[in-house]
């Protein structure tokens, strides 16, 4: 049997660390899309550079956690931005991807308490693109 799923707002993300595609059906059934970018570095070494350690008098200084806790607040900072693309009217959400950011991105989702209400789904798969997405998702909510 099927689900009358025209008059919802479904929403799919696919995600990585460097990019999430936002795919979502409108009141009419049209399909929308965004493509976000994290803007995160991939390389943190200035070239030529010979080590990432600091000497400071007598101790050596590592930049390691210091670079760890900028891209932590980077993909933070990204999560809120495609969590903005969510109303608070949106039925059903599917997060895809292949890294770990789904996972991140679902957390966040579900610290969010307006949109605590909304069915969330979350789901492994490889490098996508739009129309892949969307025929995961129309698969998601005919299930």
């Amino acid at each position: 049997m099927k689900k009358n799923t025209k008059n919802k707002l479904n929403y799919a993300v696919w995600i990585d660390h460097k990019k999430a595609i936002v795919l979502h059906t409108n009141e009419r059934g049209e399909l929308l899309t965004e493509q976000l970018l994290s803007n995160i570095e991939s390389q943190h070494r200035i070239p030529g550079e010979t080590t990432d350690k600091t000497r400071l008098f007598a101790t050596t200084l590592s930049n390691g956690k210091r670079e760890q806790n900028r891209e932590n607040e980077i993909m933070h900072q990204f999560y809120k931005k495609i969590i903005t693309f969510i109303p608070v009217a949106a039925d059903f959400v599917l997060i895809a991807g292949p890294a770990d950011a789904k996972y991140e991105l679902h957390r966040d989702l579900s610290k969010k308490k307006s949109l605590a209400h909304v069915p969330v789904q979350v789901k492994t798969t490889g490098k996508f693109k739009a129309p892949e997405v969307y025929a995961l998702l129309q698969a998601a909510i005919e299930k």
